[in-house]
């Protein structure tokens, strides 16, 4: 069941396809296979119908993706459409949205393995509302220039021939969060991730997208990092599939 935000917005999603299609999963056709290096950034581009896989293979680590519209740099992952229309969470049937004025699902979940641990606050592991950590945050809080997420995706977008003015709020994977609702801080927790759990996007558009493997590891809430100790990283393997099914025209 998809998620509906806290707006309430009634747009149904298209149970039949989505239950078909991953009902297909085991006949798709694997087109690229690699490992995404520890604590690097990647950039990639997913033809429209086909899926990206992204699949821990040691331990849990967190992954900011960003998503745009391969042929439109200015169509891309909105945040505030997603919330409003799925909510915070990101799982199986969950779609991530695109900005005005096309307000379209740019990509649909179509797998999910994670099982998540019950937590405080209900954290969830994949969300929508966040962004990552850049060299301006660092430099409020330690007067430093570490490696960040920030550079990570400056990084893959490089890759793709785009600069970093296009980086935007990103979905943030594997980092287990939540806002605390009396504070409004922000908690988090190491994730439930287990090597070979995975989260599989269907292009309902050509994308082309950039990630970021966190150079903090699983994403828990860890002073250490924050005082620069070295901190275990983990690769994530990425597949890309073509499944033979055209995604429906959007109206």
């Amino acid at each position: 069941m998809n998620r509906r935000g806290a707006l309430n917005i009634d747009c149904p999603i298209d149970l039949d396809f989505y239950n078909t299609l991953t009902g297909k999963r085991s006949s798709f056709t694997r087109i690229s296979d690699l490992r995404i290096s520890s604590g690097e950034g990647y950039g990639f581009k997913v033809a429209a119908g086909n899926t990206f896989r992204l699949t821990t293979t040691e331990r849990v680590q967190l992954a900011d993706l960003c998503v745009y519209n391969a042929d439109d740099i200015t169509e891309r992952f909105d945040t505030g459409t997603q919330i409003a229309i799925e909510g915070n969470a990101v799982g199986r049937l969950t779609r991530i949205w695109g900005n005005p004025p096309r307000s379209r699902p740019l990509c649909t979940v179509i797998a999910d393995t994670l099982r998540e641990r019950s937590s405080e606050h209900h954290m969830h592991e994949h969300h929508a509302h966040g962004a990552h950590c850049n060299p301006h945050h660092w430099e409020l809080f330690d007067h430093a220039h570490p490696h960040t997420c920030y550079d990570n995706l400056r990084k893959g977008l490089s890759m793709l021939g785009l600069g970093q003015t296009e980086i935007h709020d990103n979905v943030n994977l594997w980092s287990k969060k939540a806002w605390n609702p009396a504070t409004g801080h922000a908690v988090g927790a190491m994730g439930d991730a287990e090597p070979g759990d995975c989260i599989e996007f269907y292009a309902e558009i050509d994308l082309q997208l950039s990630i970021s493997l966190c150079p903090y590891g699983d994403g828990a809430v860890n002073p250490d990092a924050w005082a620069g100790a070295k901190i275990p990283l983990y690769p994530i393997r990425l597949e890309i599939f073509s499944t033979g099914v055209t995604p429906r025209e959007w109206t």
